[in-house]
């Protein structure tokens, strides 16, 4: 299980966050706000693009997005190959400490 820590806002609501725990396990993205589960969705089922206010995720016609602590983790996590250049430089450490 990889888990990691965010705040889900909506693109219509962006004053309104609600954290959540992400996990990524069995190639789906699942979030979770305390005992609710939020979503649960295949990763072929989504798009994610990473953008410097974070990552815009696209699914069921919606719109979040998810801004986390560890970003370029979370990015190399997904397999992401594009980013704004200073997720991008993140991510190259992180592949680099794993290598």
């Amino acid at each position: 299980m990889v888990d990691f820590a965010g705040v889900l806002r909506t693109r219509t609501e962006r004053d309104t966050a609600i954290r959540v725990v992400i996990d990524l396990t069995d190639e789906r993205l699942r979030l979770r706000s305390g005992e609710t589960e939020i979503a649960d969705w295949s990763l072929d089922n989504i798009r994610v693009n990473a953008q410097v206010d974070g990552f815009h995720i696209k699914a069921e016609g919606e719109e979040i997005i998810l801004d986390l602590t560890q970003d370029a983790e979370f990015a190399v996590a997904l397999g992401l190959k594009s980013a704004p250049v200073a997720l991008a430089r993140r991510m190259s450490m992180v592949r680099d400490r794993a290598s």
